[in-house]
C-alpha cells in the first residue's frame, strides 16, 4: 500500500506535493526545487518540481537534478516494486518543455537515483497524462502502470508493465478522463477487486467524467465489468472504503456532493 503525506510550502520542497513512503529500500520520496519554467499549470499550480528526492531507509538522502529542458509535472511520487527484486521504483511524470509528458520510472542504484525506463514523450508541450494506479491487473503477479493519456483531449488510458529494464504497452482503453483541467485533484480512479476473480481491477471516470467505469485486464485483456452512472460529472479524488456488499468508492462531485457506489457486477447501471 503507497502511503503518502502532504510537504508543506518550505526548504526546497515544491508546495501542494505529497510525498510517498515506503518500506523497502526507498523510506520516502518528495518532490523538490520548485521551478517556473514549465507554464502550463494543467493541475491549477504556479511551479512544477525540477528534482526528486528519495531518503534511504538507511538515512541517506539522495537527489536527482533535472535538466532546464525537463521538470516532474506532478502532485506525487509513486513507490512500487515493479519488477519484483525487492527495491523500489519511483514512478513520476516527465515533461519535456518542448515534447510534452512522458511515464518514468526511477531507481537507485549505488548513491545515485537514475532513470531506469519511459514511455515515449506526446510529442507537444502543453500535453499530459495523469497516473491512474499502479497493481498487478493482469493476474501474472507483476505490477503494470495505468495511466491516461491527454485527460481532456484524447481521453485514452493505457496499462504498460516493466519488465528487462523497459516500459512496454499491454493494453489501451478509450473515452477515459481521470482529471478535471485546472483541478488539483490527480486521484481520480481507484483499484478494486469488483468481480471476485482475485485480480485487481481499474475503477476510471468516463471521458464526460458522468459515468464510473470498471476495467478488468485480467490476462491482458481489456474489458469493462460494470458502470455506474453519476448524477454529476465526478471532480475530486476517489476514496475506498470495505462493506459487507464489497468495496464502497466514495466519488466527488461538480455538485459539491459524494456519490457512494458499491462496486459490484450486480450493481451496475448498465
Amino acid at each position: 500500500m503507497l502511503g503518502l503525506t502532504a510537504c508543506m510550502a518550505s526548504g526546497d520542497l515544491v508546495p501542494e506535493t505529497l510525498a510517498a513512503q515506503g518500506h523497502q529500500d526507498i523510506a520516502r520520496a518528495e518532490l523538490i526545487a520548485p521551478t517556473t519554467r514549465y507554464q502550463h499549470y494543467v493541475r491549477g499550480n504556479e511551479a512544477e518540481a525540477g528534482g526528486l528526492r528519495a531518503v534511504m531507509t538507511d538515512g541517506r538522502r539522495l537527489d536527482l537534478m533535472l535538466d532546464e529542458s525537463h521538470v516532474f509535472e506532478d502532485r506525487m511520487p509513486r513507490l512500487a516494486d515493479l519488477d519484483g527484486d525487492g527495491r523500489s521504483e519511483i514512478v513520476l511524470v516527465l515533461t519535456s518543455l518542448t515534447e510534452g509528458a512522458s511515464l518514468a520510472v526511477y531507481g537507485v542504484a549505488g548513491d545515485a537515483v537514475r532513470l531506469k525506463a519511459k514511455t515515449p514523450s506526446i510529442g507537444q508541450p502543453r500535453r499530459w497524462l495523469d497516473p491512474a494506479g499502479i497493481a498487478d491487473l493482469t493476474g501474472d503477479g507483476r505490477s503494470e502502470i495505468a495511466f491516461v493519456a491527454m485527460p481532456h483531449l484524447v481521453k485514452q488510458l493505457q496499462v504498460w508493465t516493466y519488465s528487462g529494464g523497459a516500459l512496454r504497452q499491454v493494453a489501451t482503453v478509450e473515452d477515459v478522463a481521470n482529471h478535471r483541467l485546472g483541478s488539483p485533484h490527480t486521484a481520480m480512479s481507484a483499484i478494486a477487486d469488483v468481480d471476485g476473480d482475485g485480480i485487481a481491477d481499474l475503477i476510471v471516470p468516463d471521458g464526460a467524467r458522468t459515468t464510473i467505469r470498471a476495467l478488468s485486464f485480467a490476462g491482458g485483456r481489456a474489458r469493462e465489468i460494470a458502470r455506474y452512472r453519476l448524477p454529476a460529472p465526478a471532480d475530486g479524488d476517489f476514496a475506498l472504503a470495505a462493506s459487507g456488499d464489497g468495496p464502497v468508492l466514495s466519488v466527488p462531485m461538480e455538485s459539491g456532493t459524494v456519490a457512494r457506489i458499491v462496486l459490484s457486477p450486480s450493481t451496475s447501471g448498465r
